[in-house]
C-alpha cells in the first residue's frame, strides 16, 4: 500500500516538476527544432511589406489576394499581389527541388492512407455497419491534401488575375 502510493506521489512530482523541465529544456535546443523555415516566411512578408510600401490597412489586401486568389484594382497592390505569390511559388519549388524524397515519401503515404481508409469504408459499409463508419476522421484526412492543392491553384490564380490590367 505504501509503495504505491509513493510510486503515485514519484510519478506526480515528475509529472508536474520534470515534464515542464524537460520541455523547457528542449525548447532551447534552436539546432534540434531548427526554425529556419518560420523564419523564412517572415522574412518574406517583411521583405514584401518593405519592397513594396504597404501600410497596415494594405497586408490584410494583399495576403488576402494571394490566399484567396482575389483580383485587386490598385496597381501597386497588384504589383505586390504578384511579386508576394511568385515568391512564395518559388520558395515552394525550391524546397521541393531540396528534398524530393520527402515530397516522394508524402505522395506515397498520403496515397497510401486514402486507400486504407477507402478500404476500411468499404469493409464495414459490406458488412452492413453503417455505424461503424468513421466519416467525419475519413473526410478530414482524406480531403486534408485537397488544401494544398487549392491553395497553389488560388496563389496561381492571384498570378493571372493580377499581372494584366484589371477587368472593369
Amino acid at each position: 500500500m505504501i509503495t504505491g502510493v509513493l510510486a503515485a506521489w514519484v510519478v506526480v512530482v515528475l509529472l508536474v516538476v520534470g515534464l515542464p523541465l524537460a520541455a523547457w529544456w528542449a525548447g532551447g535546443r534552436r539546432r534540434f527544432w531548427a526554425q529556419a523555415e518560420a523564419r523564412q516566411v517572415t522574412d518574406l512578408h517583411r521583405e514584401m511589406v518593405r519592397r513594396h510600401g504597404l501600410t497596415a490597412v494594405e497586408i490584410p489586401q494583399v495576403t488576402g489576394a494571394v490566399t484567396w486568389g482575389r483580383e485587386l484594382q490598385d496597381p501597386r497592390l497588384r504589383a505586390a499581389v504578384v511579386a508576394w505569390a511568385q515568391a512564395q511559388r518559388d520558395e515552394s519549388a525550391a524546397w521541393r527541388a531540396a528534398h524530393p524524397r520527402v515530397v516522394a515519401l508524402r505522395g506515397w503515404l498520403v496515397g497510401l492512407w486514402a486507400l486504407l481508409t477507402v478500404a476500411g469504408i468499404v469493409f464495414l459499409v459490406v458488412q452492413d455497419r453503417w455505424g461503424s463508419v468513421p466519416w467525419f476522421a475519413a473526410v478530414y484526412w482524406c480531403a486534408g491534401p485537397v488544401v494544398g492543392l487549392v491553395q497553389r491553384r488560388a496563389r496561381d490564380r492571384a498570378i493571372a488575375l493580377n499581372s494584366d490590367e484589371p477587368a472593369s
